[in-house]
C-alpha cells in the first residue's frame, strides 16, 4: 500500500520571505532533487546515518515475483548505484513497518526485513543479515524472533551497542502465549524486545524491555554516551498510550520517563511512533498525539543524556497527522518533519526548525499528496549543512524519491 505523493513541491520565494534573508551572501539555492536509483514502483524507504560516510537509503522493489531489499549511499549529494541485500517471494511489505540497512561501524553493517509465516493469517517474522565489508556481501538470513507464535513481529531498529549489533523490535507473542511472563500485566498486548548480534549475525542476548507497549507504533533507539536510550509509545492497563524514553545504563533498564505527559487514552494503536536524535548529552524526541481528538506534533529535549526532559513544545496542532522524524542540527536546534493537512487539498510533508530555546521557525512544505490522510512514513536525516528526505511518490508509476534542502530554508543560519 502506498500513498500518491506529488513531485517535490517547495515555493522558494515564499520560504525566503518568511524565513528572513540568508545569514551570509551565499545565494539561497532552491531545494535539490537527488536522483535516488530506486526503480518504478519502489517503496518502503528508510534512512540511516553513515559511519565515516554519507547517509544510507534503503527501499524495496518488486521484480520477477520477488521483493528485493536494496540500498544506496550518498556522497556529495549523489546517490551511488544500488546494491542488493536479499530477496524473497513471501515478504511482508507495507507502508508503516519498514525494512532497513544500517551501518553499525565502518565495515560492520546490518539489515532486516519481514517475512510472512506460511499458512497463517497475517503473521510475520523479522529476518536479519550482517555484512562485514560495508554492504558488499551479506550473511545468510537469520530468524530474529524464536517464540514460534503466529503473531506480528516488526518495527525493528538497529543501533551500535558496545562491540555488537543492537536491534529493537515490537513483538506480538503475548497475545498468544498460554502463560504470560511474570513481568507482564494481566492485559495482553504487544511487547518491546531487544537482542544483541555478533559480527557473524548470531544472537548472543535477547530479552524484553517492556511487556506492554503500543503494538504498531515504531520505536527508536540511540546511544547517549555509553548508555542506550529507547523511545516508544507505552501502553497502560487504562489504555493511556503516551511516549516514553527508557535508558539502559550498562547493567539494567531504568524506569521510563514519560514525555508530556499527554494522557492520550485510545483503545487501539494509532500506528504513529516517536523519533529520537542524540548529539553527546543533547537528546531530542518528537512524536504525534491526539488526546480529546486534538492532534499535536510535539518535541521534548534533554540536556543530560535522557535522564530528564524539559516541558514538551507543540510544533504543530490542528491539521497534523504525525509520522514524525527529528534531526539535531547546528547550534543545538532540532528539525521536525511530519505530515499535515495541505492548504488546498490532500496532505503535505512539512518540516520545522525549533531553536535550542524553543523558538519555532516557519513550517516549510517539502512534498504534497493527493490523499486526505498519509499512507507513508517519510524519513529525514541531517547532513551538516542541510537535510536529506526520502518518501514514496505514486504520481504516474511512482517510486521512492529523495531531496536535499539547505538548512537556511527553515530559518537557520
Amino acid at each position: 500500500m502506498r500513498n500518491a505523493v506529488a513531485p517535490f513541491v517547495l515555493a522558494t520565494a515564499a520560504i525566503a520571505a518568511c524565513s528572513g534573508p540568508p545569514a551570509d551572501d551565499t545565494p539561497l539555492l532552491p531545494p535539490e532533487a537527488l536522483a535516488l536509483p530506486a526503480g518504478t514502483g519502489s517503496g518502503e524507504p528508510n534512512l540511516a546515518a553513515g559511519i565515516g560516510s554519507g547517509p544510507v537509503a534503503s527501499w524495496l522493489e518488486y521484480e520477477e515475483g520477488d521483493y528485493v531489499l536494496r540500498f544506496s549511499t550518498l556522497d556529495e549529494r549523489q546517490w551511488s548505484a544500488p546494491r542488493d541485500v536479499a530477496r524473497g517471494p513471501d515478504w511482508f511489505a507495507n507502508w508503516a513497518d519498514l525494512p532497513s540497512v544500517a551501518p553499525i561501524s565502518g565495515d560492520l553493517w546490518a539489515a532486516h526485513w519481514l517475512v510472512l509465516q506460511p499458512d497463517s493469517f497475517g503473521a510475520y517474522d523479522v529476518y536479519t543479515a550482517v555484512s562485514q565489508d560495508a554492504g558488499d556481501t551479506w550473511s545468510e538470513p537469520s530468524l530474529l524472533n524464536l517464540d514460534g507464535t503466529e503473531a506480528e513481529h516488526g518495527f525493528a531498529k538497529f543501533f551500535p551497542w558496545d562491540d555488537s549489533v543492537g536491534i529493537l523490535w515490537l513483538d506480538g507473542r503475548n497475545y498468544l502465549l498460554d502463560e504470560l511472563p511474570p513481568s507482564a500485566p494481566e492485559l495482553r498486548g504487544g511487547s518491546l524486545r531487544y537482542a544483541r548480534l555478533n559480527a557473524d549475525g548470531a544472537v548472543t542476548e535477547r530479552a524484553a524491555v517492556d511487556e506492554l507497549v503500543c503494538e504498531c507504533c515504531s520505536p527508536d533507539a540511540a546511544l547517549a554516551g555509553d548508555d542506550l536510550l529507547v523511545t516508544y509509545r507505552d501502553r497502560t492497563e487504562e489504555e493511556i498510550r503516551d511516549i516514553v524514553v527508557r535508558r539502559h545504563d550498562g547493567e539494567r533498564w531504568l524506569d521510563p520517563v514519560v514525555l508530556g505527559p499527554d494522557n492520550w487514552r485510545i483503545e487501539g494503536c494509532p500506528v504513529n511512533g516517536s523519533s529520537m536524535d542524540v548529539a553527546d548529552e543533547d537528546v531530542a524526541v518528537a512524536w504525534f498525539t491526539a488526546p480529546d481528538n486534538e492532534p499535536r506534533v510535539r518535541l521534548a529535549r534533554s540536556s543530560d543524556g535522557g535522564a530528564s526532559f524539559g516541558a514538551a513544545i507543540d510544533v504543530d496542532t490542528a491539521g497534523s497527522f504525525g509520522q514524525v522524524d527529528v534531526a539535531l542540527v547546528d547550534s543545538g536546534a532540532a528539525v521536525v518533519s511530519w505530515w499535515r493537512r495541505a492548504e488546498t487539498e490532500g496532505t503535505a510533508l512539512v518540516a520545522r526548525r525549533v531553536a535550542a530555546d524553543g523558538t519555532l521557525g516557519p513550517i516549510v512544505t517539502v512534498a504534497e499528496s493527493e490523499y486526505s490522510q498519509p499512507l507513508d512514513v517519510p524519513k529525514m536525516l541531517s547532513t551538516g549543512d542541510g537535510l536529506v528526505f526520502v518518501w514514496t511518490d505514486l504520481v504516474e508509476d511512482g517510486g521512492v524519491r529523495s531531496v536535499y534542502a539547505d538548512l537556511r530554508l527553515l530559518g537557520g543560519g
